[in-house]
């Protein structure tokens, strides 16, 4: 009798046995079809975000900017430095340069600093109507209207041509690499991918 509940037993740790060499069998090939999947695959990481600032989402794929970020972030650089009154400049100059290339960024504070001197001695205001943006890579040319105002009359109304150049930070993420207005001849060359 003991030797017939012995057999009986090894019958159920043999089954037992079976069993977990069967799961271990199977979680062996499953990792093993994972690790392929993922060596074989496309190895792309996809961003999408929607700052509060910006209007639109926008993707970044391992590292690279689509057009609708380079538009966004250069229309916004142009809203903080041409769109303002003299009672907001001082908060958008601060705000515009936490957003500079450290490269770039003492030059430009200094011409910020001496534009809200001037800003605040006229009394001058400025607004932006973009009308076309350009991008190629990191770049975008803007085109628009600028209207600037001395206290209350208009002093002036013209087509601007403005430059934004983006270089990308460690995290990802943009500065501002470089801010200009351009003339007519450099908007022809960047058209034509010079």
């Amino acid at each position: 009798m003991r030797e017939d509940a012995h057999i009986g037993l090894l019958g159920q740790v043999s089954q037992q046995r079976r069993f977990w060499m069967l799961a271990a069998g199977t979680s062996l090939l499953v990792n093993l079809l994972l690790a392929v999947s993922l060596m074989t695959s496309k190895h792309t990481v996809q961003t999408v975000f929607i700052p509060p600032q910006l209007d639109r989402p926008f993707e970044l794929r391992d590292g690279q900017f689509n057009n609708a970020y380079v538009e966004q972030v250069a229309t916004w650089f142009l809203s903080m430095a041409l769109n303002y009154t003299p009672a907001s400049f001082k908060y958008q100059m601060i705000t515009f340069s936490r957003h500079i290339d450290p490269e770039l960024y003492g030059e430009m504070r200094k011409v910020l600093k001496g534009q809200l001197d001037e800003i605040m001695r006229q009394n001058r205001s400025s607004t932006f109507f973009i009308q076309k943006v350009r991008i190629r890579g990191l770049t975008a040319l803007v085109t628009g209207i600028r209207r600037v105002r001395i206290g209350a009359t208009e002093a002036t109304e013209e087509q601007q041509h403005w430059m934004v150049k983006l270089s990308e930070r460690r995290d990802g993420l943009v500065t501002l690499a470089d801010f200009k207005q351009v003339d007519a001849a450099a908007v022809k060359r960047f058209m034509e991918g010079q």
